[in-house]
Formats: C-alpha cells, sequence, structure tokens
C-alpha cells in the first residue's frame, strides 16, 4: 500500500477525509437518471436491458471503442451474434452506442459519454461534444440540467 494522502481545506485548515473506492478494479461514472430511465423504459425489451448494464460495465477508458466482434459479444453474455447486432443497432439509434471504430462493415461500439464514463470531468465534457444526446424516452431532459451544449 502507498501513503496515505491528506487533504486540507484551504479556507479552515481541517483535515479532509479520503479513502480510495472499495471496488475490486476499475470504475466508471454512470448517469443514474438517464440509466433509471432506460431500465424503467417499455421500449426496450429485458435483453436490451441488460445489454446497456454490460456496456456500462466494459466500455474502455476515455472514448475508445470495444474491440469485440458480435460473435466475441455474444459468447460473453450467451447470446446469439445475431441477437446482440440487432440489439447493438437499436442502442446505436437510440444513440446510447456509439460508433467509435469500424473494420470492413462491422462497427466497433461503446457506451455513450452521457450515460457512462471513465475518465476526468474535464474528460466527460469534451467526449460528449463529440456526439449528440441519447434519445431515451422517458427521460426529462430538463433534469438533470441540459449543460451539455454550453
Amino acid at each position: 500500500m502507498g501513503a496515505v494522502r491528506r487533504l486540507v481545506d484551504a479556507e479552515t485548515g481541517e483535515a479532509i477525509p479520503y479513502a480510495p473506492y472499495a471496488f475490486s478494479g476499475k470504475h466508471t461514472q454512470v448517469d443514474k437518471a438517464r440509466v433509471e430511465a432506460i431500465t424503467e423504459s417499455r421500449t426496450f425489451t429485458p435483453s436490451q436491458k441488460f445489454l446497456v448494464l454490460w456496456w456500462i460495465g466494459v466500455s474502455p477508458e476515455g472514448m475508445e471503442p470495444l474491440r469485440a466482434t458480435g460473435a466475441d459479444i455474444g459468447r460473453r453474455v450467451g447470446m446469439s451474434t445475431d441477437a446482440v447486432g440487432k440489439i447493438n443497432r437499436k442502442l446505436f439509434k437510440h444513440r446510447i452506442l456509439i460508433v467509435r471504430g469500424r473494420i470492413g462493415n462491422y462497427n466497433f461500439y461503446r457506451i455513450s459519454p452521457y450515460i457512462s464514463f471513465h475518465g476526468t470531468g474535464v474528460e466527460q465534457r469534451e467526449a460528449v461534444k463529440s456526439c449528440n444526446p441519447p434519445d431515451i424516452p422517458g427521460f426529462d431532459g430538463q433534469t438533470p440540467a441540459r449543460w451539455e451544449a454550453q
């Protein structure tokens, strides 16, 4: 274990408690309101909702795509290649997934940075500039505040 960092409040001089998260590895920031809207939406099937959560967990840091084919993904999640392709296309249509690479006629996707992002807040704000917000039926576009376009 490394040295314990000591943070101090600049105004009061008091120590600010710090502890690393107790996750088992890498972690990501998630827009809970958007994920809640997806999981409660009747527009998406349970399999589509499951794959959204899977994409949140596997999308690489920053804006990198997941370099896996539909067959690779299908083996990992227990779905057919055709089912994965159909779901990915629907999630792409709703801008929940975004294309970040391509080989031949195959797109490499990642989760939208509006939904989940592994990186700093500054990096996430830059990332959302490269794509449009997801179209999530039932998501109230006013809450949280629409700072994205600013």
